[in-house]
């Protein structure tokens, strides 16, 4: 199969997932997240958060005890959140979809190395 036809496939396959219940679940549990300013503002803070710790991590910087008791306070806010946890719900949901049909995927690469 022509790496054209792989790149048809998976197109079809992204096709597919957005057209998945786990996808649409996932899209609409974003939306009402967005409507709740309040767990939208922890939830946006919370990402631009780990992603400073990240660029910290990655610059070779220290992770400051503030910085982590920092991060601490902001998932302990997002866990008291029912908009958050529910987003967090349906983010389990379409990862367990994408992470099967990578099982599926990769099946070939696991039988050649293990037969």
């Amino acid at each position: 199969m022509s790496d054209n036809k792989i790149m048809e496939q998976a197109q079809k396959m992204q096709e597919a997932v957005v057209k998945s219940e786990e996808f649409t679940n996932l899209k609409n549990a974003f939306e009402a997240l967005k409507n709740e300013k309040e767990s939208y503002k922890v939830f946006t803070d919370f990402q631009k958060n780990q992603s400073d710790l990240r660029q910290k991590q990655m610059a070779g910087q220290e992770i400051t005890p503030d910085d982590m008791k920092y991060a601490r306070e902001l998932a302990d806010k997002m866990n008291d959140l029912p908009a958050i946890k529910v987003l967090m719900e349906r983010e389990k949901a379409m990862g367990k979809l994408i992470d099967d049909a990578n099982m599926v995927i990769t099946e070939p690469l696991r039988q050649l190395y293990e037969g």
